[in-house]
């Protein structure tokens, strides 16, 4: 079995918006190509696919290359990209598929992202339901691309064009667009003062031998319900892990979902965590050096006859709170 359901999407980090001019997934029998959605400007967040063309026949090959033009408005520069994928990989991944906690049976992906991000990264991840899996990362090249080829006709110049796309796309810390035109030009402010990081998508791609500990919290379902990474990926995790989880290696999480079931209590209370990325990042960086082993925990003392919820990071000598990290509590 070499075919699959398949459909094409695209995705950009927030806040450096981004738009693919042309795209294509090469498949690996020669047969054609599936095209990558353009035309579109990309900010939707790492890993978060935007469009959703259902184009082609329902069972296609899938694709041992990669060509792609894009645009980088933080930079006002064109790339251009041709890679060869990791086509057994892929194909491996589709035929062994995944368990679906949420629809409880066994299912394969049904989405191949392209990512792309300032300074010219390229990512590629299999998409599923809850699960996400990154398959490359490649390095485009800079382009003297026409400006045509982005927009058409248009009224304006290239350095309006631009301003005013990355005024638009701008997001605030609670996640919405800014509106307010004088909220924008401070935002934009503090992006040219703060500068493009590049090379901060490679680094959200270092692994880590860590896994989850839940201290004084069972689960529901011995599971936790989300976990999202910095670099895109997404899944689920058994817990306690099984011999393949404990093995694995893991981006740094940026998200963490989970249902706690206090003792005696009828209905299970739903926590979400949204990690600080500098402040986890940089733990991770200090006590996961030379592939040190690592356990985030989740623990709940009383002290004081009061519950204390905490989140630390630790290996076999030292530890780190996480206390900027977002708490979200549901049925509490």
């Amino acid at each position: 079995m070499d075919k699959f359901d398949w459909q094409a999407s695209e995705s950009a980090p927030i806040n450096y918006p981004m738009q693919i001019v042309s795209g294509s997934f090469f498949y690996h029998d020669g047969s054609g190509s599936l095209y990558v959605p353009d035309k579109a400007t990309l900010d939707h967040g790492w890993g978060t696919g935007r469009s959703s063309h259902i184009v082609g026949p329902d069972l296609k090959p899938l694709p041992s290359r990669l060509g792609i033009v894009f645009f980088s408005y933080t930079e006002n520069q064109f790339y251009l990209g041709k890679f060869d994928l990791p086509y057994d990989k892929i194909l491996k991944l589709f035929q062994e598929g995944y368990y679906s906690y949420t629809q409880e049976k066994h299912i394969t992906y049904r989405k191949i992202v392209v990512g792309i991000a300032p300074g010219g990264a390229v990512a590629v991840w299999l998409v599923g339901i809850n699960k996400t899996t990154e398959v490359f990362f490649g390095q485009a090249e800079k382009a003297d691309t026409d400006w045509g080829a982005l927009t058409g006709a248009t009224h304006i110049s290239r350095e309006e064009y631009v301003r005013l796309a990355i005024q638009e796309s701008l997001t605030g810390p609670e996640g919405f667009r800014i509106e307010d035109p004088q909220k924008q030009q401070e935002a934009l402010e503090v992006l040219r003062k703060k500068g493009i990081p590049f090379g901060l998508w490679n680094t959200y791609r270092t692994r880590y031998a860590w896994q989850p500990l839940f201290t004084n919290m069972p689960l529901r379902g011995g599971r936790t319900n989300m976990i999202k990474y910095f670099n895109g990926e997404e899944d689920f995790l058994p817990y306690p892990l099984d011999k393949t989880a404990a093995a694995s290696t893991r981006a740094v999480p940026k998200q963490l979902d989970f249902v706690w079931m206090p003792p005696g209590a009828a209905k299970g209370r739903s926590i979400k965590l949204y990690f600080n990325e500098a402040e986890i990042l940089d733990a991770f960086k200090k006590l996961g050096a030379n592939n040190q082993p690592l356990q985030l925990e989740m623990r709940i003392d009383v002290i004081d006859g009061k519950k204390d919820f905490t989140i630390w990071l630790r290996n076999d000598k030292d530890k780190i709170e996480l206390k900027r990290t977002e708490i979200k509590n549901y049925g509490t």
